[in-house]
């Protein structure tokens, strides 16, 4: 079983976002994400927006979704530019990540078959996204 935790870090111009960290992993890192052309989905700006909360929900199971947003297009957000999501499944001690993709609203571009799957503790993944709120 996977630890997740959730950082503060930064990008490439040094504004800050909150990232995804695996067993002392940014998931940008196993992903290699270009931080110039794609931002997370929860950034410092939004914390106070209901984008943000409504992105929590989708991790936590608060919202009906089997698909998350990871990276996003950093100029309009928009999953038709294109994006990386994951699988999300909710069972009743753990949460996993799985079928990581690079897809656009039309296509999946690109299948990230040697990652994951992450199967994280959900007490703990829980409390990540609780820290989050506060």
């Amino acid at each position: 079983m996977q630890k997740l935790s959730i950082i503060l870090s930064q990008y490439p111009d040094g504004q800050p976002f909150y990232e995804f960290d695996i067993d002392d992993q940014t998931l940008s890192s196993i992903l290699q994400v270009d931080l110039n052309s794609l931002t997370g989905v929860f950034s410092l700006e939004a914390a106070d927006s209901g984008y943000f909360i409504a992105q929590i929900g989708k991790f936590t199971g608060k919202l009906e979704t089997d698909k998350v947003l990871l990276y996003v297009c950093s100029d309009c957000g928009d999953l038709g530019c294109g994006a990386l999501t994951a699988k999300i499944s909710f069972h009743e001690k753990t949460i996993v990540w799985s079928d990581f993709v690079y897809e656009n609203t039309h296509e999946i571009c690109e299948k990230y078959t040697e990652i994951g799957p992450y199967e994280f503790d959900r007490a703990q993944y829980e409390n990540e996204f609780q820290k989050l709120t506060k």
